[in-house]
Formats: C-alpha cells, structure tokens, sequence
C-alpha cells in the first residue's frame, strides 16, 4: 500500500471527528446567539399580553415605548393587531411606514415548529417566535402572542433587528472555519509524521 494511501486512510476517522466536533461547536454558539436575541421581546410582548388580558386597552401598554424604525434600530418594538392581521397600534415602522406580516404568521395550527424542519420548539402554547424579512437587509426576531381580550381575539408582537447578532454569526463561522481547517492540517502532519515513524521502525 502507498505510504500516502495509508496516511489518509488512518488520518480520515479523526478528520470526520474534528469536522463533526466543529459543526457542534457552530451550531450550539449560533443558536444560543439567536434564541437569546429573543430575550427583551418575550418579556415586552408577555408584558403586554398580560395586561391587554387583565383588561387594558391596546394603546394603553405602550406608556414609555419609544417609536422604533425598524429597518435601521436595534431598540425591541412593540405591535397589537387585530384577530384578522391588522394592525392596531406600533411603535414600530418600517420607512415611515406602518409594520404588515404575512397572513400566515397569524395562523396559529403553524405555530411552535420551524417551518422548513417541522421542528418542535419549547414554548407557550398561545406564543410563537419567528424570524421575519420584510424587506431586503432587514431581519427581526420576532415574538407573537395570541390574546383573548375583553374586546376580541388580538395579537401582540415584538421584534427586534437581528443585525448584530448576524455580524456576530458572520464572525463565528469564520473563526470556526480557521479553527477547522488548521486542525485539519495539523492532524494530517501529525499522521505523515507518526505512519513514517512507525513504518520505519518496522
């Protein structure tokens, strides 16, 4: 057998290893990046849910939020809309405009899973978090509440402007790829070095 055939066949186990073991690492510090992106959201919009429940008027939970431009802020907003998508009342807009979401974000038999995946997620049964593009650079994490109020059905909703968290991600794919590819490199050296010293001696 080549002596660089028997090289990668010993070194390609602990290649699998290092790539798998990479992978983990990306994906646990991504998703810890983004699920506590989400973290003022739940408390604004369950803030919020909570008292339009015990009977306060929409307009009324927004004492002290500041108007929010979505598409260049990276302050939380806040949004009620009503049972059919409208929206009520923001402090949210996007280029002077009022915040619209899909119709299908308000139906809640998709809540609770990512899409794409169908993937189970732990959280509130009248409660969905989501990431919403309303246009071209502009991302929002967002959290949606479904209320039963005195007056209705309403929805409650915060977001926030994922754009930091992104340039984070951006980082940490890079910083995980240099790590990948000089252990990589490294392991590979190691066996050359390790198979010609064992063969030698043989």
């Amino acid at each position: 057998m080549r002596f660089l055939t028997r090289v990668f066949i010993a070194w390609l186990p602990l290649a699998v290893a290092v790539t798998l073991l990479c992978s983990l690492v990306y994906a646990t510090v991504q998703q810890n990046y983004r699920q506590s992106l989400n973290d003022p959201q739940i408390q604004m919009a369950e803030d919020a849910a909570n008292s339009i429940n015990a009977g306060v008027a929409p307009s009324a939970v927004f004492g002290g939020t500041k108007a929010v431009d979505i598409g260049s802020s990276l302050a939380p907003w806040l949004a009620v809309f009503d049972a059919s998508g409208m929206m009520v009342v923001s402090s949210g807009s996007l280029d002077g405009q009022a915040i619209t979401f899909p119709s299908g974000v308000f139906n809640t038999s998709t809540w609770h899973t990512y899409a794409e995946y169908g993937i189970s997620i732990p959280v509130p049964p009248q409660e969905d978090r989501f990431t919403w593009q309303p246009r071209s650079g502009v991302r929002e994490a967002v959290v949606l509440i479904k209320v039963q109020s005195s007056t209705g059905t309403v929805f409650v909703a915060s977001g926030r402007n994922m754009r930091e968290v992104e340039n984070r991600e951006g980082a940490l794919v890079f910083t995980v790829a240099i790590g990948w590819i000089v252990t990589l490199v490294g392991t590979l050296f190691i066996q050359i070095f390790s198979t010609y010293i064992l063969l030698k001696k043989i």
